[in-house]
């Protein structure tokens, strides 16, 4: 046997387990990717660009990125009950070159009115965009292949992320207002060529007229009380993100002995574990009652991460330290569990025929959880210490509990008769 055989078999695993098949899903990777890094790179310089550069307080910089939530809040079903009626391709590519053009009058802002009005127009785009970009994922197969194309697109956000953040270092060490320009201006580009990559898929033709010949009104998925239900519960449960973006941070540097620059290596470790694990942690969500039990698994990790963080308060520091990385550790596989469940269920309960107002509707739900968690969580992790530590393990353990009936309630009930277009875009019919 030819030694070299295991280390080539594993290799073809992991190039089969980073890289998508070649055609419509490796385009869109190449569109998630030219835009993962431009995001990473404004990341880490939108509050200090607008504050040192632009000189505005940092309560009205708040405001408007709040201002800008509530704008995508609005606008997510009718943008996709568009994307039922329209070609979401399109819908998706104008509303990636509008976001594009946001980013990039950021760089002509001197005041706060302007930058509001800004941020308005940009969460407008941004509330459009992403159930666009859900409902063009969505066409590409059905069950488990969605999810695997949505755990692909998740590890490439995560290492286009990476490389941003890492040349965005550039820009905060040279500290100047042409450093931050380049990165602001740099991250508005990769909208435009992200959107070009969208342009090039298949065209995707709008749903098609049910049985009566009259299209379905944009408030149907307003009536569907078990799939708001899933909506809201998992915008509950997404609130781990801003668990693990501002609630570790600040519980890291003021109420442990780690060192700072831990926060740092613990989010790299996150990286990490996203980028080689999410295809392979997403493997058999597919289907609603699995997706359900995941959600449940994934509530158990980070419940567990929650009383871990919890415990390195008042510890040696190279004691907190280790317990930190396991706590980061069992976080993020129940991050990874969690996106998993989030797609199975999120496509699985949806209709097919109006995929676009579901899909709308399910992004509203994490957008909920965007305005509402920072606070929430702050308050719990930050002001009420271990008390407030052991209530977030509760509320992820119960929320990832409840998902098990709401799915066997789908279960019983009849899903209404989904009448779609092919689910295959290369055929373009």
């Amino acid at each position: 046997m030819n030694p070299a055989a295991p280390r080539r078999a594993r290799i073809d695993r992991l190039r089969e387990a980073a890289l998508p098949e070649s055609g419509p899903v490796r385009t869109l990777t190449k569109s998630t990717f030219t835009n993962s890094i431009g995001n990473g790179l404004y990341y880490t310089v939108e509050v200090i660009f607008f504050t040192r550069s632009v000189g505005l307080a940092v309560h009205l910089v708040a405001l408007g990125l709040g201002v800008a939530a509530m704008c995508g809040l609005a606008v997510s079903i009718p943008a996709g009950h568009l994307c039922d009626r329209r070609d979401p391709r399109l819908v998706s590519a104008a509303a990636t070159v509008g976001d594009g053009i946001a980013m990039g009058l950021g760089a002509l802002v001197h005041s706060f009115m302007p930058f509001l009005l800004l941020c308005v127009f940009a969460g407008i785009m941004a509330g459009t965009s992403s159930p666009a970009r859900s409902v063009i994922l969505g066409r590409f197969g059905q069950g488990e292949d969605r999810v695997r194309v949505r755990a692909y697109q998740r590890a490439v956000t995560n290492f286009g992320m990476s490389i941003g953040i890492a040349l965005s270092g550039v820009g905060l060490a040279l500290d100047t207002r042409a450093a931050y320009l380049v990165m602001v201006l740099g991250n508005a580009a990769t909208f435009v060529v992200a959107a070009g990559y969208i342009l090039r898929l298949p065209p995707l033709p709008p749903q098609a007229l049910p049985a009566s010949g009259r299209r379905e009104p944009a408030t149907v998925v307003l009536r569907d009380r078990r799939y708001l239900t899933a909506a809201v519960l998992n915008g509950l449960f997404e609130m781990h993100f801003i668990v693990q973006a501002v609630a570790l941070p600040l519980w890291v540097i003021g109420h442990t002995a780690a060192p700072h620059w831990w926060v740092s290596v613990l989010l790299l470790i996150n990286t990490a574990m996203v980028i080689t694990l999410q295809v392979r942690l997403s493997r058999g969500t597919g289907s609603v009652p699995h997706a359900a039990r995941t959600y449940r698994r994934a509530g158990l990790y980070l419940g567990v991460a929650c009383v871990l963080y919890a415990l390195t308060s008042g510890i040696g520091a190279i004691v907190a330290c280790v317990v930190l990385v396991v706590a980061i550790a069992s976080h993020t596989i129940g991050e990874l569990l969690g996106s998993a469940a989030s797609w199975g269920v999120g496509y699985g309960m949806a209709r097919e025929d109006l995929m676009g107002q579901y899909q709308g509707a399910f992004a509203l739900g994490r957008r909920l959880s965007r305005v509402i968690g920072p606070s929430l969580v702050t308050i719990l992790a930050i002001s009420e210490g271990r008390t407030g530590w052991l209530v977030l393990a509760a509320i992820f353990v119960v929320t990832g509990a409840a998902f098990t009936p709401l799915a066997s309630s789908y279960a019983r009930s009849s899903p209404p008769a989904a009448t779609s277009v092919t689910d295959d875009p290369s055929t373009g019919s």
